[in-house]
Order: structure tokens, then C-alpha cells, then sequence
């Protein structure tokens, strides 16, 4: 498990993707910020733990964007740029569609 967390890690570690998940955090965080009844539990379709996606997406984006670089398989799993992007890019599609 150990080696699979980290070859995607490794895979998603290039300065192009960076600069995405860089980009696609903070559009997110902007999106909250100007319109945060859409994403509110009790005036959207949106539920709670869709919240708390949003904030980790947002925070494992911003960590991996900024070009930190996490050293332990434990902390790369939980940190995982590949499902924060995937995240990311849902929340944004959600917002402007």
C-alpha cells in the first residue's frame, strides 16, 4: 500500500500540476467566499461532510501547490493531490455550472 501512495504521489509531483492544484484551491476558496450560501448545508443540496471535502480538497491543494513536499506514505495519503484535484475540479464545476 505504502508504494502504491507513493508512485501517485510521485506521479503528481511535476511543476504543471502544482500550479493546478494551486489555482484550482484558492478559485475554490474564492467561489466559498463570494457565494457561501451555495455551498451552506441548509441552502443548497449540499451536505455537511460535502463542507468538510471542500476544506480538505482546498487545504491538500494549497499544500501541494505551494510546493510542499511530504515525506512519510502516511502524510501523502492524507494529503492526496490526486483525489484534492479531483475534488477541486468537482466543487468548481458545481459552482460555476
Amino acid at each position: 500500500m505504502n508504494n502504491l501512495i507513493t508512485t501517485l504521489y510521485a506521479v503528481m509531483d511535476k511543476g504543471p500540476l502544482r500550479a493546478l492544484s494551486l489555482m484550482m484551491a484558492l478559485a475554490l476558496a474564492g467561489c466559498v467566499f463570494w457565494d457561501p450560501s451555495r455551498f451552506a448545508a441548509k441552502t443548497s443540496e449540499l451536505e455537511i461532510w460535502h463542507g468538510l471535502l471542500i476544506i480538505w480538497a482546498v487545504c491538500a491543494g494549497v499544500i501541494h501547490g505551494t510546493g510542499f513536499r511530504l515525506r512519510t506514505p502516511r502524510w501523502q495519503g492524507l494529503f492526496s493531490p490526486l483525489i484534492a484535484d479531483l475534488i477541486l475540479l468537482a466543487g468548481l464545476l458545481f459552482f460555476f455550472f
